[in-house]
C-alpha cells in the first residue's frame, strides 16, 4: 500500500497527492478568506485620556454660530476628520467624510449610547457621540480614526472578487500542471505508437521510458514490444526469403530428376526424386510443428521415460552422419534414468540438439552428451567442439527464425526454428534450456524436474 502511494514511482500516488495538496490548500485559503471577509464589529469602552483629549478638541467646536460654520470648521480642518449627525432626525451632514464601505447604521447604535464610546468596524475607529448644542440644535460629533493600510500582498488587504479569482487561480494552475504530466508523456506514446504502425518500426519512446513510475514502465513495455516485434518481422523477412531459397533448390532438382527419368525412359532418378520430397517435407513439418508449439495446440501426454535409452536411441540414428565427419559421440550417463515427460516432443527436442551439434562441429571431433541425476530435477548437456557463438548471440539463438549468420545458413542450411522448437518443448515441461560456451565448443544445457506438470505453450 504504501509503495503504491509513493508519488515518486507512483502515478497513483502522485495524482493522490497533488489532489490533497489542491483539496488541502482550497480549505486552508477559505478558512483564512472567511475569517478576512467576516471581520468582526466590536463596541468597547472609550478609555478615560482619550475621552479627554477628544472633549477638549470639541469644545472650540461648541462655540460655532450655527451649523453651516461648524462644518465648514470641520471641513478646513483635515487633521481631523468629524462625522456630524443631527440627533433630532438622525441625518448625517457631512456624508463626504463618511469613510467608504461603512456601514452608516452603526452611528445610529452608538448615538443610542449614554456615554462615548469606541467602535471598530473594519479598518475604521469611531469614538462618539459627543453631544454639542449649535444654535439650538443638539449635534453628535464622532472623530473617525483609520488603521495603517496594510500591504498590497496581504489577503486581508485585497477585495473580495480578487480572493475568489486568486483562489480559482491557485486551483486551476495544480490542476493545468498535474494534467501536462500526465497528458505530455501519453502523447509522446501515442505519437510513436502511430509512427511505429505507420512502418517506422525503430520509432521508440525515449523521455517516457525514464519516469520512474507507471507511465515509465508503459514507455519501457513499449520500447521492448517494438524491439520484440521489429526483430520478429526482421526475422520472418530472413525466414520467407531463406524458405523460398531452400524450397525452391529441391523443387529445381526434383524437376530435373523427372525430366531425365522422361528423357531416359528408366527409374533410375527415382531415388533422388524421392529424397528431395523427403527434405521438402520435412522442413514444411518443422514450420508446422513450431506453429502449433507456438500456438499452444500441443498437449503433453505424459508418460515414465529412459532418458538413457532415448539418448542412446538418437545416438544409433544420427551415428551415419556423424560417421560421414568422423565424429565420436560419446554418451555419460546412468544406466537407466527415468522421467515423467512426453517421450515423442522430448526425443524430438534432444535430437534437434545433437544434429545441431552434428553440423556445427568439425571433422574429427567429439560430441559428449551428459546426463546427471539431481534431487529435484534432470541436467543434461550436448557440446560439441565447434566454434562457438558470440556471447551476445546465445540467448537469441532460441528465438524463432533467428540464425546466428548467414554464412553458417548457407554452409548447413535450416530454417532458424531447430533451437526455438527445443525451447518450446523444454518450456512445455517446466524445464529451462540456455546455451554457454565451452573452450573449444558449444554447449546447450537442459534442465527438466523430475515430475513433469502439463503446461499450455505461451509464446517466449
Amino acid at each position: 500500500m504504501l509503495r503504491w502511494l509513493n508519488p515518486i514511482n507512483s502515478l497513483a500516488g502522485r495524482i493522490f497527492v497533488w489532489f490533497w495538496l489542491v483539496l488541502l490548500s482550497t480549505v486552508f485559503l477559505t478558512l483564512v478568506f472567511s475569517g478576512s471577509l467576516s471581520e468582526p464589529t466590536d463596541i468597547r469602552r472609550l478609555p478615560a485620556p482619550l475621552n479627554q483629549q477628544l472633549q477638549r478638541q470639541i469644545a472650540p467646536l461648541a462655540q460655532s454660530v450655527d451649523r453651516a460654520s461648524l462644518l465648514q470648521q470641520l471641513a478646513q480642518d483635515q487633521s481631523s476628520r468629524w462625522l456630524v449627525v443631527n440627533n433630532t432626525d438622525q441625518q448625517l451632514l457631512n456624508p463626504e467624510a463618511l469613510p467608504p464601505r461603512f456601514d452608516p447604521h452603526w452611528l445610529t447604535e452608538l448615538a443610542q449610547l449614554n456615554r462615548p464610546r469606541l467602535l471598530r468596524h473594519r479598518n475604521v475607529y469611531l469614538a462618539g457621540p459627543f453631544v454639542i448644542e449649535v444654535a439650538g440644535q443638539q449635534l453628535a460629533l464622532y472623530q473617525q480614526r483609520q488603521r495603517p493600510q496594510r500591504a498590497w500582498w496581504s489577503m486581508r488587504a485585497l477585495s473580495e472578487p480578487v480572493l475568489i479569482l486568486l483562489l480559482l487561480a491557485v486551483s486551476a494552475t495544480a490542476s493545468f500542471i498535474l494534467a501536462v504530466s500526465i497528458s505530455r508523456p501519453l502523447r509522446e506514446l501515442l505519437q510513436q505508437n502511430l509512427s511505429f504502425a505507420s512502418g517506422k518500426l525503430n520509432s521508440r519512446v525515449s523521455r517516457l521510458a525514464k519516469r520512474r513510475d507507471e507511465l515509465g514502465q508503459l514507455g519501457r513495455s513499449f520500447n521492448t514490444m517494438a524491439e520484440r516485434i521489429s526483430d520478429l518481422l526482421q526475422n520472418q523477412q530472413r525466414l520467407l526469403r531463406d524458405i523460398s531459397h531452400e524450397l525452391r533448390s529441391p523443387l529445381t532438382r526434383a524437376q530435373l530428376a523427372l525430366g531425365l527419368a522422361e528423357q531416359q525412359q528408366n527409374l533410375q532418378q527415382l531415388p533422388r526424386l524421392k529424397q528431395e520430397l523427403e527434405r521438402i517435407d520435412a522442413m514444411l513439418d518443422e514450420l508446422l510443428t513450431f506453429s502449433r508449439l507456438d500456438a499452444g495446440q500441443y498437449q503433453l501426454d505424459i508418460s515414465k521415460c529412459d532418458l538413457t535409452a532415448m539418448l542412446a536411441e538418437l545416438i544409433e540414428l544420427n551415428r551415419v552422419e556423424a560417421d560421414s565427419k568422423q565424429q565420436r559421440l560419446q554418451l555419460d550417463a546412468p544406466e537407466q534414468l527415468w522421467l515423467d515427460a512426453d517421450g515423442r516432443l522430448l526425443s524430438r527436442a534432444l535430437e534437434n540438439i545433437l544434429r545441431n551439434a552434428i553440423k556445427y562441429s568439425p571433422s574429427d571431433s567429439t560430441i559428449r552428451l551428459s546426463l546427471q541425476q539431481q534431487p529435484q530435477q534432470l541436467v543434461l548437456e550436448i557440446c560439441d567442439q565447434g566454434p562457438g557463438l558470440p556471447e551476445t548471440e546465445l540467448a537469441a539463438v532460441f528465438q524463432p527464425f533467428y540464425r546466428v549468420s548467414d554464412s553458417r545458413t548457407q554452409q548447413t542450411g535450416g530454417t532458424g526454428l531447430g533451437l526455438a522448437i527445443v525451447a518450446k518443448i523444454v518450456h512445455q515441461h517446466n524445464g529451462t534450456v540456455q546455451a554457454f560456451n565451452r573452450a573449444p565448443g558449444l554447449c546447450v544445457q537442459v534442465k527438466l524436474p523430475r515430475v513433469a506438470t502439463t503446461k499450455m505453450t505461451q509464446p517466449l
